[in-house]
């Protein structure tokens, strides 16, 4: 389902500080609003969670999720809910981490299986750029390889996230500078950012997202 899909594409991105409403566009039609917030723990954790309200035709679907980080960029727990009101479906996954992969729990329906995604353990999962400008400061041509877990198709993605510098942006009309942080691999997305590492906005090939509050 492509919804779930925007979910995974916003999680990729290191998005720091308090919370920021962001609206959603599908080729330049609204589908809905998303809120994101994270919390940098003192412990040097973090944890990100979104919630995305979105409308398709008929078709209504809330997202819930939560990714929580160590302080070296390492994933710990990830849980994504997806729910269409009247009940008519509600799917909740749940992965855990080891040094084997991922460990995951999949309740649809009313049903419970699990499942292993594996990955060796020395191949790199570590993602350093979940804390950029919320805690550290890149600079331009910094990169970062990691394996990171995908929920939608429950396998683990090699991306690359690089920080490009700053970029002039257009956002509810007036120009912003932001932090331009572009990921590649099987899911590709851009995404702008302020100095606390708050999303100005979020690009990923159709789908557009822009701030339009912050608490």
């Amino acid at each position: 389902m492509r919804f779930i899909f925007l979910a995974s594409f916003v999680l990729l991105t290191a998005i720091a500080g308090a919370q920021v409403k962001m609206s959603v566009e599908m080729s330049g039609h609204p589908v809905g609003t998303a809120s994101i917030t994270q919390v940098l723990k003192a412990d040097g954790s973090k944890s990100v969670e979104l919630r995305m309200d979105l409308t398709a035709g008929a078709q209504k679907l809330t997202l819930r999720s939560q990714n929580t980080y160590d302080r070296t960029g390492l994933p710990t727990r990830k849980f994504l809910e997806s729910i269409i009101p009247g009940g008519k479906m509600q799917k909740q996954v749940i992965a855990g981490f080891d040094k084997d992969g991922a460990n995951i729990v999949i309740l649809d329906g009313g049903q419970r299986s699990t499942k292993k995604s594996a990955l060796a353990p020395v191949a790199p999962r570590a993602n350093a750029s979940e804390f950029w400008l919320i805690r550290d400061k890149p600079k331009v041509g910094d990169k970062v390889e990691s394996y990171v877990f995908n929920m939608d198709t429950m396998a683990w993605d090699l991306q690359t996230v690089e920080y490009k510098g700053l970029k002039s942006i257009q956002i509810g009309g007036k120009t912003v500078k932001a932090h331009e942080i572009e990921t590649t691999g099987p899911r590709k997305a851009t995404a702008y950012l302020d100095d606390k590492g708050l999303p100005w906005m979020i690009e990923s090939g159709a789908t557009t997202m822009k701030r339009i509050s912050e608490n």
